[in-house]
């Protein structure tokens, strides 16, 4: 197990090996403070956006609930994926996949670099370089997440995909039949109502 700085080198430079050190020495410590780090600066580079609105008291009620339901998220998602990949025969721990998942949200730490770049190029590009910013942390995030089933569980990498669009396939599927209950229930409501 490496200081925080090696585990943070190795996720960013050899996400591969470094996710594999990540999940065999399990500390949650560095995890958590990855993680929170990685909310707390954009969060806190967004308030000094909002603070010229005047709303100030505003900013921290939102950075509290955002700080709270980010953490309910990284322990719910990690529960769920954990299960998903024994499903798919997946052979880690929840608390190896809970750190991994933890390091791989440090991808959002470069967004607030970026948006700072970003806001001294010229105003027609930056709606465009703005959202391929963001499009960049997405698509990197996501890989790392991958990167950390994969190593986690031993899993291919098309089974540790599979993994991940699990949960999104599932909410997806409760829609539509939702939707079709929904729609099966109006045909059936008298039309005197």
């Amino acid at each position: 197990m490496g200081s925080l700085f090696d585990n943070l080198y190795d996720v960013l430079f050899q996400p591969q090996a470094g996710m594999r050190n990540l999940a065999e020495g399990k500390n949650v410590g560095q995890a958590l403070s990855v993680f929170l780090i990685s909310i707390l600066l954009p969060i806190w580079a967004l308030s000094f956006a909002l603070k010229s609105t005047g709303s100030s008291m505003m900013i921290y009620v939102m950075m509290l609930i955002k700080i709270a339901a980010s953490l309910i998220i990284w322990f719910m998602g990690a529960a769920i994926l954990h299960l998903i990949a024994e499903f798919f025969g997946g052979r880690g721990t929840g608390v190896g996949l809970f750190v991994t998942l933890g390091f791989a949200h440090i991808p959002r730490i470069f967004m607030v670099p970026l948006w700072a770049i970003i806001m001294g190029m010229p105003a027609g590009s930056k709606t465009v370089l703005l959202s391929a910013s963001v499009l960049l942390v997405i698509v990197w995030s996501f890989y790392l997440d991958i990167v950390a089933i994969r190593e986690v569980y031993q899993l291919s990498t098309a089974k540790s995909v599979l993994v991940m669009i699990t949960p999104i396939l599932g909410i997806g599927i409760l829609c539509v039949v939702a939707l079709i209950f929904i729609g099966s229930a109006m045909i059936n409501m008298p039309t005197w109502l």
